[in-house]
């Protein structure tokens, strides 16, 4: 069958009139290719040669992105022409006749219901050909009908943007529907519903600033130029030129401002594939009561399993995920300006049920720049992903591997105790199923904030501790970091001591001589105690789980009060005067030999 293009499925209604003059071929104006005969420009209007995304009006659009023959356009009678009578060397009235006319729209906004595989949405185009997909009182009722009808009918919201900004013909009516938007967007995300936004050449101005960021996952085409301000007010303030990605996809990609460059060709698989993770409704569940897991520990020393615990094969948490995992959209950054690196956060599909996972990515060498410490942006972005979690109903599996925070004077001016004390907040009430997975060196705070869940599994060569070894020998000894390993089994901090302490829950056995030994295995037996973990964690009502993490980490660590109390500081104080009562000779009998040493070097 003939693959369908774009220009068979839009025949103009006038045809072009004809010219006894020989067509010449057409070409792109970013590289020169010949245009002509290629299949990518015909059917997605993008250069076969270099990849140029070229502009498609909102009709185009929706036929790219939606099921064919879906599109059912909506509010098409919405118009205010000229709210405020402006004028000018040209009436604004006739102006919007004339872009009525030529673009066969009745407003820049396109809105209407249709279906991606088969999935009922809620689509909404803004479209840069009509007035510069400017938002004026119309297109701003258009988009706020069109969340309203999502949320009425269940369904998610899948919105394009191509505008430069605001109606200016529309004064203060056209500025005020930034937030009419923003109304009807919240509204259908209190309602638990997605919103996918994708971003086209340009999305500058008031939309962005508006319901564009409100969204749980925003896509945006290459090189396209996106932003807040348009790029002609970002280079007469610079002081000097800008840089070759200012203001484009990429940059904002890279800054943690977007979720994904997609290409235009894959971009309507890509969202369906989003979509399916966040409405999945796919449940585990045990067909009946399982025995208790009964964990096994090694007989290696604290030391030991502290040098397996770094091992520079360990596998780290992008590829724990990649073999756990059959499906995996990144979530990037934490929607500030910054995208931490070493915490790696997503939705992925385990064992057939959609999860939001968040690891804590440790690079194998620690030559690298991103060595495993943490940012106050890396907690940001996973507090953004257990929210995520919690609006789609989903578990939130954590992976806990980290050096510790980053102590440096910029992550604290950057709101590093914030964002700790805001991300341990999060995870401890969030209503979703929480399993933390301790798969490496889990160190301080830094560990704590994401590893305070229903369940806590660690690998068996795995340590949780409050501080390097290290340090505490160098705090505790006067022979500083020379005392490490005697200090590594005093802080308790092995797999079994945790479990004992009732800070874990159960170990993951590793193969071989440890999980570096086996990437594929490790994985497989870390996916075997998460989906055992969830499936009883399932049996329980949310309140019941909720309560039972509360009573867990709020009775943390025995205490005695009353009489009992009283007895145990009473009994405490009185050995340790008994010790010293034992020590006194010993320190005076060294005292006296100190002192006759010193005695003999003096000069008579």
């Amino acid at each position: 069958m003939a693959m369908r293009t774009l220009k068979d499925i839009f025949q103009r209604e006038h045809q072009e009139p004809a010219t006894t003059e020989p067509a010449q071929s057409p070409r792109c104006f970013s590289c020169g290719a010949t245009l002509a005969e290629s299949r990518m420009y015909e059917r997605y209007r993008v250069c076969h040669a270099c990849e140029y995304h070229y502009h498609l009006n909102a009709r185009e659009r929706a036929a790219l992105l939606l099921d064919p023959g879906s599109f059912h356009e909506d509010d098409r009678g919405v118009t205010a022409i000229d709210p405020l009578s402006f004028g000018g060397t040209r009436s604004y009235r006739s102006r919007i006749v004339a872009e009525q006319r030529r673009t066969r729209l009745t407003e820049s906004a396109l809105t209407g219901t249709g279906r991606i595989f088969d999935r009922e949405v809620v689509f909404a185009a803004l479209d840069f050909s009509f007035l510069g997909g400017s938002v004026g009182v119309a297109s701003g009722e258009r988009l706020a009908r069109a969340f309203e009808k999502a949320t009425s009918r269940g369904c998610a919201m899948v919105t394009v943007s191509s505008t430069s900004g605001t109606r200016m013909q529309e004064g203060l009516l056209a500025l005020m529907q930034m937030p009419r938007v923003v109304a009807a967007a919240r509204r259908h995300h209190r309602a638990g519903l997605p919103h996918i936004s994708i971003l086209a050449n340009p999305a500058t101005g008031s939309a962005f600033a508006g319901f564009i960021r409100l969204a749980d996952y925003i896509i945006a085409e290459p090189r396209a130029i996106v932003g807040y301000s348009a790029y002609r007010k970002l280079r007469e303030t610079a002081s000097s030129a800008l840089p070759e990605d200012a203001h484009t996809a990429e940059s904002h990609l890279k800054h943690g401002l977007i979720d994904a460059v997609v290409p235009r060709p894959q971009l309507r698989e890509s969202v369906a594939l989003v979509l399916d993770l966040l409405l999945n409704d796919y449940r585990l569940t045990a067909p009946r009561e399982r025995r208790p897991h009964k964990s096994t520990h090694t007989h290696r020393g604290a030391w030991q399993l502290l040098q397996l615990s770094r091992h520079q094969n360990r596998p780290n948490a992008e590829e724990l995920i990649a073999h756990m995992t059959t499906t995996f959209v990144e979530l990037r950054g934490d929607r500030t300006g910054h995208d931490d690196r070493s915490v790696l956060t997503g939705i992925a599909s385990l064992a057939g049920e959609a999860i939001v996972i968040i690891g804590q990515n440790r690079p194998h060498s620690q030559d690298e720049p991103d060595d495993g410490w943490i940012s106050a942006s890396g907690f940001r972005k996973a507090k953004r992903a257990i929210e995520v979690a919690a609006k789609f109903n989903l578990p939130v599996i954590t992976i806990i591997d980290t050096a510790g925070a980053y102590p440096s004077l910029a992550n604290e001016e950057a709101g590093l105790g914030a964002a700790i004390a805001m991300c341990t907040a999060t995870m401890l009430e969030t209503p979703v199923p929480t399993i933390a997975v301790i798969a490496g060196e889990a160190n301080s705070e830094a560990a704590a904030a994401l590893a305070v869940a229903d369940r806590v599994l660690m690998l068996d060569n795995a340590v949780y501790t409050v501080m390097p070894p290290e340090e505490a020998a160098t705090l505790a000894f006067p022979e500083g970091a020379g005392r490490a390993e005697d200090m590594a089994e005093r802080l308790r901090m092995t797999s079994h001591d945790c479990l004992k302490l009732g800070i874990s829950d159960a170990t993951v056995p590793e193969p071989g001589e440890g999980a570096h030994t086996n990437h594929t295995e490790a994985s497989q037996l870390v996916r075997r105690s998460i989906v055992r973990a969830l499936t009883d964690l399932r049996r329980s009502k949310q309140t019941k789980r909720l309560a039972r993490r509360y009573d867990r980490y709020r009775n943390v660590g025995s205490t005695r009060s009353s009489v009992r109390g009283r007895l145990e500081r009473q009994f405490a104080h009185m050995a340790d005067r008994l010790e010293r009562l034992l020590e006194w000779p010993r320190r005076r009998h060294g005292s006296r030999k100190r002192v006759d040493h010193d005695s003999a070097d003096i000069p008579v």
